[in-house]
């Protein structure tokens, strides 16, 4: 590679907005998924996706490293399993994209009607997401710049989000948290630990996005913007839900 090359590859920080954009929106949607599920137990199942998670990015950085290429699991099990197979994992992500792509799209309506009324959220919804196929389709390429202003502005109006809200808490009291922790799980512990796990899953998805353009990364960046993705998932997820148990009852989260 020349140094030109070596030179226009992409850093940590680009790196991670790219991917991190993705994976840091879920906390928009997923902790009130995990609530609905689950209850007062959904801070439990996020902490439990985020050790997942923990286990996986090792292993995941140790494959990618030993075959840096493009195309993330579908490179990894082509080289490892037959071309079958990797087609399948090909196809159930590509799935994933799009299951997360319509629950971000159809979350951004709801944000949005709520600041107006007469806005019809399955139509936004259509239009929202035929909008960027559009984008998709006449080629539009992604912009490391664009992604980092769009990261750090995400990031920071998550941070001043959740220290608006713990200052709320201090305001108001604990009673709206002790009033949620006192509600029985919803079917029972197993049941919604279960299927709270289960939706808090989809706030992972984007995580293994980085090593689909891990051949544009410098040398050492991968591991690192997993890291990076495992913190943000670690500290945004499980602290979205608990500020919003300290400060909505739990009936109208599921609302």
């Amino acid at each position: 590679m020349s140094k030109k090359a070596a030179s226009a590859r992409l850093g940590q920080l680009a790196s991670t907005a790219i991917c991190g954009n993705d994976i840091t929106s879920s906390c928009l949607y997923v902790s009130a998924l995990a609530i609905g599920y689950a209850g007062r137990l959904a801070p439990i199942c996020l902490l439990l996706v985020a050790a997942t998670l923990f286990l996986f990015r090792s292993i995941y950085a140790e494959v990618v490293g030993a075959l840096p290429l493009n195309g993330g699991a579908y490179n990894a099990l082509l080289n490892t399993t037959s071309k079958y197979r990797a087609s399948i994992a090909a196809c159930l992500t590509i799935l994933s994209y799009m299951a997360t792509a319509v629950i971000s799209a159809n979350e951004a309506m709801h944000y949005l009607h709520s600041l107006w009324g007469g806005l019809h959220i399955m139509g936004a919804t259509v239009g929202l997401l035929a909008f960027f196929m559009g984008l998709s389709i006449i080629g539009i390429t992604e912009s490391a710049v664009l992604a980092i202003g769009i990261f750090v502005f995400h990031m920071f109006s998550m941070g001043l989000l959740m220290a608006f809200g713990a200052w709320a808490v201090l305001m108001i009291g604990p009673a709206t948290l002790w009033e949620n922790l006192g509600d029985p799980a919803p079917g029972g512990i197993w049941v919604a630990l279960f299927f709270g796990f289960s939706a808090a899953m989809l706030g992972i998805s984007g995580f293994e996005s980085s090593a689909n353009f891990v051949e544009e990364q410098e040398e050492g960046v991968f591991p690192k913007t997993l890291r990076n993705m495992w913190i943000a998932v670690t500290v945004l997820n499980p602290g979205m839900a608990i500020l919003a148990l300290a400060l909505v009852s739990a009936p109208e989260i599921r609302g």
